[in-house]
């Protein structure tokens, strides 16, 4: 509902989950028309029951973006625009948008916000102190960068011995390029990475000649490649996960609201799928929430179909990657036990009861 940016202390977070049984009831020794009628009532019965959420201990529910103007985060502000908090029992949601995920970190650790939308990084990073935090669902663990390079570099062979320009030893954009130099044969001690900056700032070196290759997003790779520069790898088809955005929260918070939290997973789920299933409204919805233009918010929508993830679900490699990244620029978290960071109970919960068969949502 409201949208505005905040900020306040550190972390916290981990494990857990609420747990749905069905109970099945018994027939008779004796053939005749009454069991048959209480099995039949029994089936309808559990038939409307398929894929029922659980009441939530909480009505109300304040969630964080760090990335409030990109797609990768659009289903938690996409769920309350339809409705679907309140359909399930959350009636009281605010959103609310952030620079980054350091600010929105500290929201939730001060109690400002019950759940923040970020990158797995912090997850991993949050192991390491006495305020961890989990990760419950991810909108996407595929990275959408480009390994694009000049026109005398047309082949991976070519990469070897070469500069690799970055925005900082530790960020998303060095995960980027050890997951492009994997895809294509190599590694980091193969070619020279250097930090340059921004994407803007690579972009213009790669142009100005003063670096061989450069992580870019793919929506700059066009002008690029229009002109001549090389796109060699495309991780928006790598099956290299990243933990790019995930929902989570503190670990107290799982452990004492995990109606809440299935609700609210289950709610985001819904809204992920709107994407593809009804890909106009969710882009007008877009559209209104990012205050982009019409076309360039459809085209935003309809490109995440590519790198954004319908299940929610992930594997632990999406947290193994950020974790090896992360320790280039901070040797603690090198032995993390990445398990530690996520929690997928929730999804698996979500599949058990029906949930996902309910609203047409793949499993994988």
């Amino acid at each position: 509902m409201s949208y505005h940016f905040s900020r306040s202390k550190l972390l916290a977070l981990v494990t857990s989950a609420g747990l749905l049984a069905a109970a099945c009831g018994g027939g008779g020794s004796t053939p005749s028309a009454a069991p048959s009628s209480a099995a039949s009532t029994q089936a309808t019965a559990s038939a409307a029951a398929a894929g029922q959420l659980p009441k939530p201990e909480l009505t109300k529910i304040r969630i964080g973006l760090s990335a409030p103007s990109e797609p990768v985060q659009f289903a938690e502000k996409l769920a309350d625009m339809m409705g679907i908090y309140q359909k399930n029992g959350i009636t009281d949601v605010t959103i609310i948008g952030f620079e980054g995920d350091g600010k929105a970190l500290q929201a939730v650790v001060s109690g400002q916000l019950d759940m923040f939308v970020g990158g797995a990084s912090t997850a991993i990073n949050s192991v390491i102190t006495d305020t961890p935090l989990k990760v419950v669902s991810m909108n996407s663990v595929i990275l959408n960068d480009e390994l694009v390079c000049q026109k005398e570099i047309k082949t991976p062979a070519d990469v070897k011995g070469k500069t690799l320009a970055i925005s900082t030893f530790g960020g998303t954009s060095h995960g980027s390029a050890l997951l492009m130099l994997k895809g294509i044969g190599l590694t980091a001690k193969d070619v020279v990475l250097k930090e340059v900056g921004g994407e803007g700032t690579r972009v213009a070196a790669l142009k100005g000649g003063s670096i061989a290759c450069a992580v870019v997003g793919f929506d700059n790779v066009p002008a690029l490649t229009s002109t001549g520069f090389n796109a060699l790898y495309d991780l928006s088809k790598s099956p290299l996960q990243w933990g790019r955005s995930g929902l989570m929260a503190r670990t107290d918070f799982l452990q004492k609201n995990p109606n809440t939290v299935l609700v609210v997973v289950a709610s985001v789920l819904e809204a992920q799928n709107l994407m593809w299933t009804d890909a106009k409204n969710a882009s007008a919805k877009f559209a209104e929430f990012s205050q982009k233009k019409p076309d360039d918010a459809a085209n935003l929508v309809t490109g995440f179909q590519a790198y954004g993830s319908r299940s929610m679900s992930f594997s632990q490699d999406a947290f193994a990657a950020p974790r090896d990244v992360l320790a280039t620029v901070n040797p603690a978290v090198k032995d993390v036990d990445v398990t530690k960071a996520y929690d997928l109970s929730f999804l698996k919960k979500l599949q058990d009861i029906g949930f996902y068969k309910k609203i047409g949502a793949p499993t994988n």
